[in-house]
């Protein structure tokens, strides 16, 4: 069973589950041909192969997980969120059975997320798994632990010891497990399909002021009757592994997705565009303007002085000069301010940079050079006017090579140029900004050209480079590209960060059609925490908001009380001025925080009876914030 709903990030489709269509375990495939000639059994064969289907069982890889939510190490504000981790694989939460009298799965969850404030942090401990093979005081069930193949007794797994008492009272049910479990299939904007995802939710709420950990354990053949086996025992300490554990704390709504974009500048103060601080000196703020910094200069000889450089990332707008392309050496390119006494060594440096990139990629040098050197001999071969014999014919100019056009085309988009080429001091994108900028065209024309100078050793090969004209892989593209980067807490929070660019300034939701987006020439994270976007032509304003498939599961405040705001099942939007508030009823512990999930469920979706995960999602997702950057 499926349910849409729209954003204005697009659509997101929530389906009840996706189970595999083999889970993990050691299969055995029997192929038998009957031969048989005028009616008549010649011979019968017969073929067995084996083969095993693995499965994530103890530990997750980077991969497996999209995100988590809140972030870990978050501040932000999230007392009404149910946190959730984000899982790329669609069908793992359905891969293994749960129930411990269950062969194969019958729709249970095997993994669930648990949350715990600071003071009741279990005791997390690793350890191999022939230890977790071995019965204690600490319960660990089943015993004893079957491996699969490929899983060996050293390997090392994480646990944690919950007291049985506390893991009663908030481990969900079996039922509750069912709606905690669900897959999205975010729909974009032109109607694109992404992938699906399995999102875990956990049935709890952080405590506002404390710091939260949330664990994503394991339920394999744990459950009996509804419940983990032992959990009766209230002297017992229950063993779980956790395959992801994350923490954050409910500090700031200053640190909320939408906070952290709409506070950006905010300690840094103006500009916006990524350039130094403004100068008293008119001469200095001349050249800052422009994105230049001074750095030091050595030459040759040995002598020291300090010259101005700025990187392909410009602030402003101005003209961009002609530069005597292709050049002979990187000292062509220096430019010399006589009102100042100095150098202008940024053409220079972007030069020497692409000579360097295109030495540092053997494979990439070395075609160049051929294709150069072929081209070469063609040019010789018509210069000397050769007549061919009858069997042979005039070779035609060859063609570049694939892997040589395509690593030029990466250098245009800055691929590999490191990063403090881009910003060559770190005071130009302080922490929690975001800094415009203009693609300096006779910038990446010199470090284009650096890159096509493998081989350019006489005057010949330099004539020979300056004939191909506009055929030159490094020819001026001429293209006005626009773009920003960003340094903030939403970058590495929200890995899924979504971004688009309009030439238009103003945003009308309501327009028909819906502008059409600027191409995009980059889009990358360079850091943990610093997104580089680079779009061609003149940008308007900048749209940020998270993937459809994203989307939180929370409920509104009002009066130191929750409510939720019901959408259409049919349609999944919002059923405006109606809401339903929840009640001590709904809550199996209100100090503790922690919902009674089927009377949530049935609360929200105004049904008493066959209730999937689905519909429970439908109504407590909330909308993907939207952030509007508009042009300096």
């Amino acid at each position: 069973m499926s349910q849409e709903v729209e954003s204005d990030a697009g659509k997101v489709q929530f389906l009840q589950y996706h189970r595999p269509g083999l889970t993990p375990g050691d299969y055995v495939i029997n192929v038998e041909q009957v031969v048989t000639i005028n009616d008549r059994n010649v011979g019968t064969f017969n073929k067995n192969q084996k083969f095993t289907v693995a499965g994530e069982r103890f530990e997750l890889k980077p991969t497996d997980v999209e995100a988590v939510f809140p972030p870990d190490g978050n501040l932000g504000d999230h007392y009404n969120v149910f946190p959730h981790i984000i899982l790329n694989c669609s069908t793992l939460p359905w891969e293994r059975a749960a129930e411990a009298e269950s062969a194969q799965p019958t729709g249970v969850p095997w993994l669930a997320l648990l949350l715990f404030d600071a003071d009741e942090k279990p005791k997390v401990r690793n350890m191999t798994l022939a230890d977790l093979n071995v019965a204690g005081a600490e319960r660990f069930d089943p015993q004893p632990l079957v491996l699969e193949k490929g899983q060996q007794e050293k390997d090392i797994v994480t646990v944690i010891d919950v007291p049985a008492k506390r893991l009663r009272e908030m481990m969900p049910t079996t039922e509750e497990l069912k709606l905690l479990a669900h897959v999205r299939c975010g729909i974009d904007a032109k109607g694109n399909d992404g992938d699906e995802v399995a999102v875990i939710i956990s049935n709890r709420l952080p405590q506002p002021g404390k710091t939260s950990f949330a664990y994503l354990v394991s339920l394999e053949k744990r459950l009996q009757d509804g419940k983990v086996k032992g959990v009766e025992n209230d002297d017992a300490v229950i063993r779980l592994v956790s395959l992801q554990s994350w923490s954050f704390a409910c500090e700031s709504a200053k640190k909320d997705f939408n906070q952290l974009l709409l506070n950006l500048n905010k300690t840094s103060g103006p500009p916006a565009t990524l350039r130094l601080p403004r100068s008293e000196s008119a001469v200095a703020e001349k050249l800052l303007s422009r994105g230049y910094v001074l750095l030091p200069h050595y030459f040759r000889h040995g002598d020291q002085t300090a010259s101005w450089f700025h990187g392909p990332l410009t602030p402003g707008q101005y003209t961009n000069p002609k530069m005597g392309l292709p050049a002979r050496t990187a000292d062509e390119l220096v430019r010399y301010d006589p009102d100042l006494s100095m150098f202008d060594v940024s053409y220079a440096a972007a030069w020497e940079l692409g000579r360097l990139l295109a030495l540092q990629d053997k494979a990439f040098s070395t075609a160049l050079y051929q294709w150069k050197r072929e081209l070469a001999q063609g040019a010789a071969q018509l210069r000397q006017r050769l007549r061919p014999l009858p069997y042979q014919k005039m070779t035609t100019p060859p063609q570049l090579p694939d892997p040589v056009a395509s690593w030029f085309d990466r250098l245009r988009k800055l691929e590999g140029v490191p990063f403090n080429y881009l910003v060559p001091d770190e005071r130009m994108l302080p922490v929690e900004s975001i800094r415009f900028f203009r693609v300096d065209q006779a910038w990446m024309d010199c470090l284009a050209d650096g890159a096509l100078s493998i081989g350019r050793v006489s005057s010949s090969d330099h004539a020979a480079d300056k004939l191909l004209g506009n055929e030159s892989p490094a020819a001026s593209l001429g293209e006005a590209s626009m773009g920003f980067l960003l340094r903030s807490e939403v970058v590495s929070g929200w890995p899924g960060l979504q971004v688009e660019a309009y030439a238009e300034k103003d945003h009308d939701p309501l327009k028909k059609p819906r502008p059409k987006p600027l191409d995009v020439v980059r889009i990358d994270r360079l850091d943990d925490g610093v997104l580089l976007c680079i779009f061609r032509g003149e940008i308007g304003r900048v749209e940020i908001y998270q993937k459809p498939e994203a989307l939180h599961f929370g409920l509104k405040v009002k009066d130191s009380g929750f409510f939720k705001e019901l959408r259409d099942p049919k349609s999944g939007k919002r059923r405006k001025g109606v809401a339903v508030e929840l009640v001590p009823g709904h809550w199996r512990s209100v100090s503790d925080r922690i919902a009674n999930i089927s009377g949530l469920a049935k609360l929200v979706t105004e049904r008493d009876a066959n209730i999937t995960s689905s519909d429970f999602a439908l109504q407590m997702v909330e909308g993907a914030e939207k952030v509007i950057f508009r042009s300096f």
